[in-house]
């Protein structure tokens, strides 16, 4: 009886560190990084799909959206009252159109990759989506070293970048790269958007 008893004991503590390693190996394994890029349509709405399952799996995401400063968008109107779910805007109201604007687009910039670092260094999140990021280092608001760093520190947290085109080290970095080509937009005939399309 002794004996059986020691076995189990021996079993159970087996078992116990088998759980314990496998929980090691799952918490240090490298978060995926995923770019959706291009000219086409879609690469937010991608980003939201990737979002939405992770929610359906009980975790977290923190959503930066870079170059886009307005509440009144539909996903964010929506997004903003999920459990398990952050958005913030990490850009001015406006477009980028003059050294003024510029300057409100850089600080909002400044601050949402100091934001991004937060989140990651903390822990916070299972998928961090950095919205329009690429949007960003195309117009010379931050760097695509600041990306390189940025994603360097990831740990097991998935990460999502989305704008136009990719440096090459990041695309390299990347676990998942789609291109999104225009093929067609009715934007280009009536120049016109549409709400629950564009926004």
């Amino acid at each position: 009886m002794r004996e059986r008893k020691k076995r189990s004991i021996k079993i159970e503590s087996k078992v116990i560190y088998c759980l314990f390693k496998i929980k090691i190996i799952m918490n240090s394994a490298e978060g995926k990084v995923i770019v959706y890029y291009g000219k086409g349509e879609g690469k937010t709405t991608a980003s939201i799909g990737h979002a939405i399952r992770t929610l359906g799996h009980n975790k977290k995401v923190v959503i930066l959206q870079f170059m886009k400063g307005r509440p009144t968008t539909g996903e964010y109107q929506f997004l903003k009252n999920l459990d398990n779910l952050q958005i913030h805007l990490c850009g001015a109201p406006g477009f980028l159109k003059d050294e003024e604007s510029r300057e409100k687009h850089l600080k909002k910039a400044k601050e949402g990759l100091e934001l991004a670092h937060s989140v990651l260094a903390e822990k916070k999140t299972d998928l961090l989506i950095l919205d329009e990021i690429l949007y960003a280092v195309k117009f010379e608001l931050l760097t695509e070293d600041d990306i390189i760093a940025l994603l360097n520190k990831r740990g097991s947290t998935d990460v999502i970048l989305s704008g136009r085109e990719p440096g090459d080290r990041i695309i390299e970095m990347a676990d998942i790269a789609t291109h999104m080509e225009k093929v067609k937009h009715y934007w280009n005939k009536t120049r016109s958007t549409t709400s629950g399309i564009e926004y």
